[in-house]
């Protein structure tokens, strides 16, 4: 059966550890509307953690280039057998896995054998994204996890409307916020976004 060719490539992945973390994706992928993917478990409902990250790309669609192409709606160069202009970025806390394994999920050593490495970037909060969010001054104080969901979707709604300045004003006044945070490399997301509103 021939797979039909997308209208729209994807040029970026999240994985995402929870469901905060996918309503920041969301809200920064749909303000910009750009054509990224986010992967989940359930949603958000349930969390993927470091710990479990090399079990989760040792299976398919993220064992083979191709697969993964295919899967997510992504420029495949059969020639090369390489991904074109993609990005798999992973946002994970860091509370919840041993030094070791967050030192190797940082330093990307953790992914040197797959086949997705070089497209890898991972995404750090340290030691959680509701600390990062508390030190850019998002947040006033720690909430209780029954009120996350509603507090970020809130915060990070999700933007169906068209790309407009104000929309581009949102994502850049979070950037800002954020640049002041050394408990976070969320910045290398948001940037590579930006990056791709004159390709798109």
């Amino acid at each position: 059966m021939r797979i039909p060719v997308p209208a729209q490539y994807k040029k970026a992945a999240v994985i995402v550890h929870g469901k905060s973390e996918r309503f920041l994706a969301s809200y920064i992928y749909t303000n910009l509307h750009l054509p990224v993917v986010i992967i989940d478990n359930k949603r958000g409902e349930r969390s993927i953690q470091i710990n479990g990250l090399q079990k989760l790309l040792d299976l398919r669609p993220f064992n083979s280039l191709r697969s993964f192409a295919e899967a997510y709606s992504v420029e495949y160069d059969a020639e090369r057998k390489a991904l074109k202009s993609f990005k798999l970025f992973i946002i994970m806390d860091t509370d919840d896995c041993s030094d070791k394994a967050r030192e190797e999920f940082v330093s990307g050593k953790m992914f040197e054998n797959s086949c997705l490495r070089e497209y890898i970037v991972p995404i750090f909060n340290s030691p959680n994204l509701e600390n990062v969010m508390i030190k850019a001054g998002i947040m006033t104080k720690k909430i209780p996890d029954s009120q996350k969901g509603r507090f970020y979707s809130k915060v990070f709604p999700i933007n169906q409307e068209p790309f407009t300045c104000d929309t581009l004003e949102q994502i850049m006044i979070l950037s800002d916020k954020l640049r002041k945070v050394k408990e976070t490399n969320l910045l290398e997301f948001i940037d590579y976004c930006l990056s791709l509103i004159e390709q798109v």
